[in-house]
């Protein structure tokens, strides 16, 4: 039986955010987006959509991780990437970062309240900076699971959250090097209500 529910884009970017470049402290992505007080309700499906551009230093190629936390850069990591090998062989580094990546999360409400539940999953893709072609493996990229709980293993388990007061969702970067040419921004991304 069908329940009428409507889907609808509850925030966007309108700006590209600052590149985090030449650090190894985790950082966010784009600003934060309020959630607002007990708008998370049993069942809620909210789809997260966002898109940016890196690059990385020729030699030493690093690792980044993506993670998505629930009350900013220092609160509950709702689901994260393992730490992502990039490619020796540079991608446009700093300023002329010319690689796409892309990520996509779905997070699930199990339980509301202030010890509210939430299962969080998606991926994460890296291009590379090389015109594809067809038919062959150049400009795959590599997809990174974007797995529920804190250490962006490969079992998804639930986050507990405290989802009865306005909290910040946060998209968040960390470089495993500190280099000016490994260098990520965030250029597009929005966020869904699904029911």
């Amino acid at each position: 039986m069908s329940r009428q529910y409507f889907s609808e884009t509850i925030a966007w970017a309108t700006a590209s955010g600052t590149a985090v470049a030449n650090s190894t402290t985790e950082t966010i992505l784009f600003p934060n987006l309020t959630v607002p007080a007990n708008y998370q309700q049993d069942g809620r499906l909210l789809r997260l959509t966002a898109y940016g551009a890196w690059g990385n230093v020729v030699t030493a190629a690093p690792t980044l991780q993506f993670r998505l936390r629930w009350g900013g850069v220092a609160g509950t990591v709702m689901a994260a990437t393992g730490a992502i090998n990039t490619s020796t062989t540079a991608q446009g580094g700093g300023a002329s970062m010319t690689a796409l990546w892309e990520l996509e999360a779905i997070i699930q409400i199990r339980s509301n309240g202030s010890a509210g539940t939430a299962m969080t999953n998606g991926r994460a893709t890296l291009f590379t900076a090389t015109a594809p072609t067809v038919a062959t493996v150049t400009n795959l990229g590599t997809v990174a699971p974007l797995v529920s709980g804190a250490t962006g293993g490969s079992t998804p388990v639930v986050s507990t959250l405290d989802l009865t007061a306005d909290t910040g969702l946060s998209l968040t970067i960390a470089w495993s090097a500190a280099n000016a040419a490994n260098s990520i921004r965030g250029d597009n991304y929005l966020l869904e209500s699904l029911n």
